[in-house]
């Protein structure tokens, strides 16, 4: 007699040698034993500090501080990089569809992990790898080199100490990243050229690009990101032609003034609509769309008009 808790194991067992390459799982799962062999309560909280850093909430930090305070062009093309990466993550994810190493035998998952869907690749992964590809890339420093490295590897290890991840899930994102920040650099590099369309063209671009992709796969998370891609477009190509900021030296006061402005409209748009919308997906791209357009129209026009 096979009791049921066995049974679920014995299938979920089998959908992990199916889908992540038979008996290679095995030895990924003695990989992800090694680093959890040393485990306590002080390395479970950096390592939960760690996973954060390959967060949405982490991006919507570094974004606006970027695009507001630094280069806009660049801040931009972060977030187009970061925006597709997610977008091309939840699509893999959805066609592969591993499993997760949560309940493998000797594996230990951290219950307050972030792991929601399927395993392959990892979203943490890619999109660090995203981002900080995209950085070291664009600025070309050499202490930032080192800096992008010790975060992506920081990231990724930390999915395997947390147990929610495959050693070839974090491999696999984090080249995937590093391939989408080379893609966003390249349209970093054509936005001059952008710039010479009519302003109609470039909306209708901005809104239908997005929207396309959403359709071709709209999953919920998918509902987010893409308004938000179309209003960060609109915003910035809005603000090119007939606002014209960008980001100058500034006094200490006027900078604290400037991200608290930013910050404070970003949060009440994302937290209070939250709150008053009823769920849902229309719901969530109405917030994001209008997340998007604060971050690159709303606050920019803001900063202009009070000099700031």
């Amino acid at each position: 007699m096979i009791f049921p808790h066995r049974q679920e194991l014995m299938n979920k067992k089998k959908l992990w040698y199916t889908n992540a390459g038979g008996v290679t799982v095995e030895i990924q799962a003695e990989i992800i034993k090694c680093i959890q062999y040393i485990h306590n309560p002080v390395l479970d909280s950096i390592f939960m500090a760690a996973t954060s850093l390959g967060s949405e909430a982490f991006y919507f930090i570094v974004i606006p501080i970027l695009y507001w305070g630094r280069d806009k062009k660049a801040g931009l093309g972060l977030a187009v990089s970061v925006l597709l990466s997610i977008y091309l993550n939840v699509f893999l994810k959805g066609i592969v569809k591993i499993e997760r190493p949560i309940g493998y035998p000797g594996i230990r998952t951290l219950p307050r992990a972030t792991a929601g869907g399927y395993s392959f690749p990892s979203g943490h992964a890619q999109d660090s790898a995203t981002l900080w590809g995209y950085l070291m890339g664009y600025f070309n420093e050499p202490w930032l080199y080192w800096l992008s490295l010790a975060m992506v590897a920081l990231v990724s290890i930390s999915r395997l100490y947390l147990g929610v991840h495959w050693p070839a899930d974090v491999v696999g994102g984090a080249a995937i990243g590093l391939a989408m920040a080379y893609l966003g650099l390249a349209f970093t590099r054509r936005i001059n050229h952008l710039r010479l369309h009519s302003y109609p063209a470039k909306i209708a671009a901005s809104v239908l690009i997005p929207a396309a992709l959403l359709i071709l796969f709209p999953h919920h998370d998918n509902f987010k990101y893409m308004p938000m891609l179309a209003g960060i477009l609109i915003g910035f190509f809005t603000d090119e032609d007939f606002i014209g900021y960008q980001p100058k030296p500034s006094t200490p006061n006027k900078n604290v003034l400037k991200y608290s402005i930013g910050t404070a409209v970003f949060l009440c748009i994302y937290f209070g609509l939250r709150a008053v919308l009823p769920y849902g997906d229309i719901s969530s791209a109405v917030r994001y769309l209008l997340t998007g357009l604060w971050l690159t129209l709303g606050a920019p026009w803001v900063f202009k008009k009070y000099d700031l």
